[in-house]
């Protein structure tokens, strides 16, 4: 089994973000998966322009000669596909987003009636059913503040011809579980071994349970504390960064 992660974290190795993507990517190795990141940022990805040349003139292929093409190949070879992206402004990064709006090249301009709504079928003839899953972090401590990427997301798989949406693990107040963690390691350690295992699941049982999903969101302080932890930290960068 292929699990294919794109990390649409502008700062990739680097943040909370990949940390997670791979926490899961371990454990979907440890069923027996191969695996392997695509670090969105690092790729060189034009905008879609809109033209549908890739529909009408050439169909399949965009006008643009970019690492897009490699990008499809991966895509087409997967299993399982893990879009691991932090919330900005409430959505995708730009660097995702990007990467997202140019995957109408695989797509074809018919309409056919899927379950009862309008769909664009796939470019070809090829069937295999991908199954897809949201990793996120975001810096508010709410679940809900995850709402609109995870409904992007369920449209994507359901867009998909061969789409199948397996779940969202979504992580609040990211940054605050590593500060925390030599605070309250046995806690920070549980928030980790639930992304481990859901890399399991997603394997093994080709679904990840609403108990994992619950598990990678377990709070880890007060709503109260969140907001004095954080404005207090705040305070003391702007203070560094002025002085």
């Amino acid at each position: 089994m292929n699990v294919l992660a794109f990390n649409g974290s502008p700062r990739m190795k680097k943040g909370v973000t990949d940390s997670l993507v791979q926490t899961f990517l371990d454990g979907a190795e440890s069923a027996g998966a191969q695996t392997e990141t695509v670090y969105v940022a690092k790729q060189k990805i034009k905008y879609c322009v809109g033209c549908f040349k890739c529909w009408f003139k050439h169909p399949g292929k965009c006008i643009h000669d970019d690492d897009m093409l490699m990008i499809r190949k991966k895509i087409k070879a997967a299993d399982i596909i893990v879009f691991g992206c932090p919330v900005y402004f409430d959505g995708f990064t730009a660097q995702m987003k990007t990467m997202l709006d140019r995957l109408i090249a695989g797509g074809s301009p018919f309409i056919e009636n899927r379950d009862g709504h309008a769909r664009h079928p796939s470019h070809g003839k090829e069937r295999k059913v991908r199954k897809m899953l949201l990793i996120s972090t975001c810096g508010f401590g709410e679940r809900d503040n995850f709402d609109p990427m995870i409904h992007h997301m369920q449209a994507i798989a359901r867009n998909f011809a061969t789409g199948e949406y397996m779940g969202a693990l979504v992580r609040p107040m990211g940054q605050t579980m590593e500060m925390l963690e030599p605070e309250k390691p046995e806690a920070v350690k549980a928030i980790r071994d639930a992304f481990y295992k859901a890399g399991v699941e997603a394997v093994t049982l080709g679904r990840i349970s609403d108990e994992l999903q619950d598990a990678v969101a377990a709070p880890l302080i007060s709503f109260e504390e969140f907001v004095q932890r954080s404005n207090a930290l705040f305070k003391d960068l702007i203070a560094q960064n002025q002085a």
